[in-house]
């Protein structure tokens, strides 16, 4: 039971194609040589290759976990031939670009894929990742000649990547980084420091890794003002583009986690190690973004991904699996029990609703890329905003559905066989990595809400107001058309509130909260949208709509909750000093 996993491939087409309509990106210039029926074909190979080829690797390779020997790498069995046949495939260029061997598909159509990707495997899932993620910042900020000699075997999977920011002493608090990198005589640079938790820091799949290191130029400004962004290569790379010597790039050590055990995560020492700068000196931490902001949309698609899994295997469990009812009679399924069905709708009604929004993000990133120049400026907008909000909604909602299919299962969800615990100390870390999220919500509140004087927000309430006028004659979609209709305005109530003192101690302390709610609105904008074309007869269209009447009578009404807690203010926060808070006496 536990290395089985049942793709979503119904639920992802019925986004894309009836709610998202996403196979008008293939009338745009930048994806007309590709069109609907080759994407459907994409869709479909790729969850084969899950639930054939990473599925059966994941509870195995969680086993066995990745080691270090002889300073070395070693991930589990499987794990190599499963990284090879993916990149024979080519499913890393999915949405590169075609000179460098890439693919140039959709940024929507990869998303989907990754679900898929990461619900059979999130560890695995990992690495491709940060390649895609590399070359993108390569693109955007490298000279040519470094794009030129890196990209394309990024691109191709030949060459793996990582990004490394955290120090011992520096965590989330990136301006104390301390790594030196000297300039050199031939305008390169010699980097010493060390860095943690940087995963895939090494591995046995690739001869060469790319690192992307943050680090701190001699007297730079203190702070993030004072960061430049480098690639520092595993070997050194020689003129001919072929690899030399070992670059003085050390892992000292590979961390025992709670989960993602077979995905290696690591510290690595550079010591004197060669690397070439990118972009200009002290303005790392903005190109370094260009990569963060392509894993945050990643992480936000692996907590729905492990949502789904999980739920999936909920659901089969609770319609297989005989307890309770009559003492006089047989007893009944798991899924007549009330308290057992409140658990399966959360899940999907959570799941589903994070899975739409995440597509709709990657959706806006597309437009933004490709789409009618005069459009382009509104859809980046549209998606910076919901970036922090699909990054720590869709990592909470995977941590939160992951505990639910535990307690489902009941006895046997605590006990490794049944394949769910590993889901739930897997998507722990996602509401950590890539930004904690409570950065999210600082970064939500305290930069893109009063940006261009609030022109994010905006955009994405008149979206959403646009959505409630269109459907306002259904009476079909009464229910959950009314509960946005309420939960739109308490939001607007709280950014109203919020907005004119964003930088103030108490909207820091509401901040979090303020993300849920835009989360839980979008949410519930997700399900009517969802509900609106879920029209005919069949059963998958009948859940949807039940779904979407869940979502607005149980999980909307937690708007009010979410409205009051963004709007307490900092004093309950600051009552006790920090000693009493801590227990001193």
């Amino acid at each position: 039971m536990n290395d089985s996993y049942t793709p979503p491939l119904d639920d992802l087409r019925f986004v894309l194609d009836d709610v998202l309509h996403y196979r008008r990106l293939f009338a745009l210039p930048a994806f007309a040589h590709a069109d609907k029926e080759l994407a459907d074909a994409v869709l479909a190979e790729s969850a084969r290759f899950a639930a054939g080829v990473l599925a059966p690797v994941n509870a195995s390779g969680d086993e066995e976990g990745s080691r270090l020997e002889n300073s070395r790498v070693v991930t589990p069995r499987g794990f190599r031939d499963a990284y090879w046949r993916y990149v024979e495939a080519g499913w890393p260029g999915l949405d590169m670009p075609q000179e460098f061997g890439g693919q140039s598909l959709p940024l929507t159509l990869q998303a989907a894929c990754a679900e898929m990707v990461n619900g059979a495997c999130v560890a695995f899932g990992m690495l491709p990742l940060m390649e895609r993620a590399a070359t993108r910042l390569l693109l955007a900020h490298a000279p040519k000649t470094l794009v030129d000699a890196i990209a394309p075997s990024l691109a191709a999977g030949k060459w793996g990547a990582t990004i490394c920011i955290s120090e011992a002493q520096a965590g989330s608090d990136v301006g104390r980084i301390a790594t030196r990198a000297e300039r050199q005589a031939d305008g390169s640079y010699r980097l010493t420091g060390t860095k943690i938790f940087i995963t895939y820091g090494d591995q046995d799949f690739t001869e060469q890794i790319i690192h992307m290191v943050l680090a701190r130029i001699p007297c730079a400004p203190a702070g993030t003002r004072g960061l430049s962004l480098f690639v520092v290569p595993r070997c050194e790379l020689r003129e001919d583009g072929t690899l030399g010597a070992d670059n003085n790039v050390e892992v000292t050590r590979v961390e025992h986690k709670m989960g993602l055990r077979a995905s290696p995560t690591c510290v690595v020492n550079f010591d004197g190690a060669r690397g070439e700068l990118v972009g200009q000196e002290n303005a790392g931490l903005k190109a370094m973004f260009t990569m963060v902001n392509t894993m945050r949309l990643e992480v936000a698609m692996q907590g729905v991904a492990v949502a789904g899994a999980a739920t999936a295997k909920a659901l089969r469990y609770a319609l297989e699996r005989p307890q309770g009812g009559r003492a006089d009679a047989p007893p009944v399924a798991l899924v007549e029990h009330a308290d057992v069905r409140r658990m399966l709708h959360v899940m999907r009604a959570r799941t589903e609703a994070m899975r739409a929004l995440v597509l709709e993000a990657a959706l806006q990133l597309d437009l933004a890329h490709a789409g009618p120049e005069a459009q382009r400026a509104d859809a980046l907008a549209l998606a910076e905003w919901l970036l922090p909000v699909c990054k720590a909604c869709g990592s909470d909602a995977g941590f939160e559905v992951a505990n639910l299919a535990v307690q489902v299962f009941g006895g046997l969800g605590y006990v490794a066989d049944a394949g769910v615990e590993q889901y739930v100390r897997d998507s722990r870390v996602m509401s950590i990595y890539e930004g904690a999220n409570g950065i999210q919500a600082l970064d939500l509140v305290t930069r893109k809400l009063p940006q261009d004087s609030g022109k994010r927000y905006r955009l994405f309430a008149a979206r959403i107001r646009a959505d409630l006028d269109r459907f306002a004659s259904r009476p079909e979609l009464r229910e959950i058309r009314d509960a946005v209709a309420d939960g739109l305005s308490r939001l607007d109530a709280c950014t109203d509130a919020i907005a004119p003192s964003a930088a103030s101690r108490d909207a820091e302390a509401g901040a979090s909260a303020y993300l849920a709610l835009v989360g839980l609105v979008a949410g519930g904008w997700m399900w009517l949208r969802m509900a609106a074309v879920a029209t005919d007869d069949r059963p998958a269209h009948e859940a949807k709509r039940g779904l979407a009447r869940f979502y607005a009578d149980y999980l909307l009404p937690e708007a009010l909750t979410l409205q009051r807690r963004a709007l307490v203010g900092a004093a309950c926060l600051d009552t006790l000093a920090a000693e009493t808070l801590a227990g001193a006496r």
